[in-house]
């Protein structure tokens, strides 16, 4: 299967952050297969927000072998979830069968 990375940028200081912190766990946990990179934007030493292009917070962005196939800014965790099911579908689909 191909690598994927779900990059979940937020703030300690954003209460929207705050309000699905619980269920950004539990995506986290219902999709272990996925990597999760966790990005405090008050605290971004690789500068992820910049390279990914996130201004606000709370985002995900998910790539596929590095490439974005899905991203969102708010807190409608039924997106998250959408996004994340199509990177695992694209990844599966992509790994060919060589």
């Amino acid at each position: 299967m191909s690598r994927v990375v779900a990059y979940h940028f937020w703030s300690p200081t954003c209460a929207p952050c705050k309000a699905i912190k619980v269920s950004v766990e539990e995506l986290k946990e219902e999709f272990d297969d996925i990597e999760w990179v966790s990005v405090n934007t008050h605290d971004d030493k690789e500068d992820l927000s910049s390279k990914l292009e996130v201004s606000v917070v709370p985002t995900i962005v998910v790539t596929v072998d590095g490439a974005v196939v899905g991203r969102h800014s708010g807190t409608m965790i039924s997106v998250y979830y959408s996004i994340l099911r199509k990177a695992r579908s694209l990844a599966k689909g992509s790994s060919g069968g060589a």
